[in-house]
């Protein structure tokens, strides 16, 4: 049953076949994560359902008025460069406000 959650997540024993043995030096190994197009590991953002439902409407409202595939990450890409614009003290009054 052990197995079977590991092979699922990509794990497989090196203890499979002899050949492979003899050129693994672990017993388990486990895929690398998925990189971005950057090259990168992808950040991850823990965001209510209704979070990402919000931001991926604004990414379409975004994409409606562009002739640019519009995502996610090219949303805050755009925001970090915009941060010199952004009123500091707002933005902190509004994530203080946040439940």
């Amino acid at each position: 049953m052990g197995s079977d959650k590991l092979s699922n997540k990509g794990a497989k024993s090196s203890l499979a076949s002899r050949a492979d043995r003899q050129n693994k030096t672990t017993i388990t190994t486990v895929r690398k994560k998925p990189l971005t197009t950057y090259k990168v590991p992808p950040l991850t953002l823990r965001l209510s359902l209704s979070d990402k439902q919000k931001v991926q409407d604004w990414v379409e409202e975004l994409q409606e008025n562009t002739n640019r595939k519009v995502s996610a990450a090219k949303l805050f890409r755009a925001l970090t460069a915009m941060k010199k614009d952004i009123d500091n003290n707002e933005l902190l009054e509004f994530i203080n406000d946040m439940q």
